[in-house]
C-alpha cells in the first residue's frame, strides 16, 4: 500500500503501433495490485487502459510505430489517475458517448465501432478527454478508485459522474 499523501508516478512511452497496449495494461495492473486493488477492479483497469491505448493507437497515431503513445499513472492511497496522451494526428475525438446498438451493428443497419469509450465508462469511475493546452495531441483521462466505497456517488440515471460526455470511439 502507499502511505496517505503521497503519489506514486509511472509514465511510459509506447509505440503507435497495436500491440504495445499489453505493455500499457499491465504496468497498470501491476501498480493497481500494489494498491490493494481486488482482482475484479484490475479486469475493470485492465480492459479500460487498454481501449484507451487502443483507441490513441489507431486514432491518435493512425497506427504509426515512429508516434509514441504516453501513459502517465498517478496512485494514491485510494485511487489510480491514468492519463494517455496520443499526437494527435487523427481526427478530433468525438464529443458524445452512445449506448452501442449491438444487434443493429451485427445486423448491418448500423456501422460497426463506438463500443471502446463506451466500455471505458462502464469500468472506470471518470472517464473524460482533456482540454489540451500546448501539445497539439490528445489527452485522455481515467480515474478508478480502489474500492466501490471510494467510488464517486452515482448519478440519478446510474452512471457514474464524468467531466465530459463527449467522444463515441
Amino acid at each position: 500500500m502507499i502511505p496517505p499523501n503521497t503519489t506514486r508516478v509511472v509514465e511510459l512511452k509506447i509505440p503507435g503501433e497495436l500491440g504495445y497496449e499489453r505493455v500499457a495494461r499491465e504496468a497498470a495492473a501491476i501498480v493497481a495490485r500494489r494498491l490493494g486493488f481486488s482482482p475484479e477492479r484490475i479486469e475493470e483497469l485492465q480492459t479500460a487502459v487498454d481501449e484507451a491505448c487502443t483507441n490513441a493507437i489507431r486514432h491518435g497515431s493512425k497506427s504509426d510505430a515512429r508516434m509514441k503513445v504516453v501513459v502517465v499513472l498517478s496512485a494514491d492511497e485510494d485511487k489510480l489517475d491514468i492519463l494517455v496522451k496520443d499526437p494527435g494526428a487523427g481526427d478530433t475525438p468525438p464529443t458524445d458517448v452512445v449506448t452501442p446498438d449491438i444487434k443493429a451493428q451485427v445486423e448491418g443497419r448500423s456501422p460497426t465501432g463506438g463500443l471502446g469509450l463506451w466500455l471505458i465508462r462502464q469500468m472506470v469511475d471518470e472517464a473524460y478527454f482533456v482540454e489540451d493546452d500546448e501539445s497539439g495531441g490528445n489527452q485522455f483521462r481515467m480515474i478508478i478508485y480502489r474500492t466501490t466505497d471510494e467510488r464517486r456517488p452515482a448519478l440519478d440515471d446510474g452512471s457514474s459522474p464524468t467531466r465530459d460526455e463527449g467522444d463515441g470511439r
